[in-house]
């Protein structure tokens, strides 16, 4: 371990509704924090305009940056919210909004490849977006000289280097070949860097932008799954991690390959390990939904069980990956009557999400896999610690609680520390780096209290969607 004293890792997580950028020592510690909501309205779209970016990047980093010596930043690292992507010319300008996973525009495509070539093309959700703007916007497709991340239009913004960046080769956003059977042009698609290669360095050019100073090194990251993964170790047999953000998800790590069309598999960046994942779309955005809908998500923690009344709620505000992989899903109230208030509907809201979660959990169980420890929670959710323990009680897993909720970012700055040899494995920084501050422990009555509410939850989602 090199000694780096007044040293700082400049990191950045494109969220899916909120931009995220922290200033944070080796040692794992958060010396500066900004953020600045994108300006998102409901639709059926999922766009980002160029500005969402740009401003975001201006914001945070007049927050950041002032008061820091240029030596003082050793690394950037640069994460986001996936898949997005952004059609860019040649000087690097976007040619249209970017255009995210979430975007019912894109669905017809996700049918139509998946009847043509099977889950292969459709499971990163990049190549029917590109595939959108081929035929719906061919003379925007035309132009575009490189489609990019939104990390990576970050990335290039910071540098002026094209480039796309996954956590490792072996789970590539796309390939020459499956952007080929799409009858894409591989050539507007840039080279893919694994995690930890070096981009490039910051430029003149977003010192003037930004005031970000030139000549410091940018490390690639990939998108925020599996910074939240190194962000949360983990990284052996059996450990996993939830990411509480406005989508949400489980990721497990395990030591063979899952085959089950209602989950993802994907090499781990940790060699002859595997990253079995179950993806939600709407987890924080069902929150924001009924606080809107309502005046505020935020109710007090409940004093008993009782007071959670039995609504069922499923959480399908846009559509719904696992289990169902259907962009047409919708949410659904059931057991509503005339004595519920709203107090109740809200409860009801974070309910479902424990519902799903669970959901997630026991699919990959199915498959063979063991969650042997505690789940690492990640995202605005981990805030929550009454939520915590409610997902405790609905799954029947023990939570654990870090030092910090922003996984993601605090996985950016390992890669970082590693690439500058403060630490010299990544294993040796989680070890260093990773506090738990708590451990949640499940009640296994109200574990037994929830499995009506679970089987109802099953029965709708089953009779809705898959019968």
């Amino acid at each position: 371990m090199s000694d780096h004293r007044n040293t700082y890792y400049l990191v950045i997580d494109a969220g899916t509704t909120r931009f995220k950028v922290a200033l944070i020592t080796p040692e794992g510690k958060a010396h500066k924090k900004a953020n600045r909501y994108y300006s998102q309205k409901p639709s059926n779209f999922h766009i980002y305009t160029p500005g969402d970016f740009i401003e975001s990047l201006k914001h945070t980093f007049g927050i950041i940056l002032k008061d820091i010596n240029h030596p003082q930043i050793r690394g950037i690292g640069v994460t986001g919210h996936g898949p997005t992507l952004i059609p860019v010319s040649k000087d690097g300008k976007p040619l249209y909004t970017a255009i995210g996973y979430l975007d019912e525009r894109v669905s017809q495509y996700v049918k139509r490849l998946k009847s043509m070539f099977g889950d292969n093309l459709t499971s990163s959700m990049y190549i029917p977006i590109a595939l959108y703007f081929k035929e719906e916007h061919p003379d925007t497709y035309q132009k575009t000289y490189r489609f990019l991340q939104s990390f990576d239009y970050i990335n290039y913004l910071l540098t002026g280097n094209f480039c796309s960046t996954s956590s490792d080769l072996g789970i590539s956003p796309w390939t020459n070949s499956t952007l080929e059977s799409a009858g894409l042009d591989p050539d507007k698609f840039s080279r893919i860097y694994g995690m930890g290669v070096t981009i490039g360095e910051t430029s003149q050019n977003a010192f003037e932008l930004f005031g970000i100073p030139p000549g410091i090194p940018v490390h690639s990251v990939g998108i925020d799954f599996a910074a939240a993964i190194l962000g949360t170790g983990a990284l052996d047999r059996g450990k996993s991690c939830e990411r509480a953000g406005s989508s949400g998800g489980i990721n497990l790590c395990w030591d063979k390959p899952v085959d089950d069309p209602r989950l993802l598999c994907y090499s781990h960046f940790k060699k002859t390990l595997y990253n079995i994942a179950a993806i939600t779309s709407t987890s924080g955005r069902a929150l924001q939904w009924i606080g809107k809908i309502c005046g505020s998500f935020k109710v007090s923690p409940p004093k008993s069980l009782t007071e959670l009344k039995k609504i069922i709620f499923l959480p399908y505000l846009k559509g719904e990956r696992t289990p169902l992989w259907n962009p047409k899903a919708s949410g659904l109230f059931f057991g509503l009557r005339d004595e519920h208030t709203r107090r109740d509907i809200i409860l009801s809201v974070y309910t479902g999400i424990c519902l799903s979660v669970r959901d997630c959990i026991e699919i990959i169980e199915e498959n063979g896999c063991e969650f042997t420890d505690p789940v690492a929670i990640t995202g605005w959710g981990a805030k929550i610690e009454w939520f915590v323990k409610l997902k405790a009680a609905v799954t029947g897993k023990r939570y654990m609680l870090l030092q910090t909720e922003d996984g993601e970012l605090l996985g950016c700055m390992i890669v970082c520390a590693v690439n500058d040899r403060f630490y010299n494995t990544i294993e040796e920084a989680v070890s260093s780096v990773l506090k738990v501050k708590k451990i949640v422990e499940p009640d296994p009555n109200e574990y037994e209290y929830f499995a009506d509410f679970y089987e109802k939850y099953k029965r709708l989602r089953k009779i809705l969607y898959e019968e």
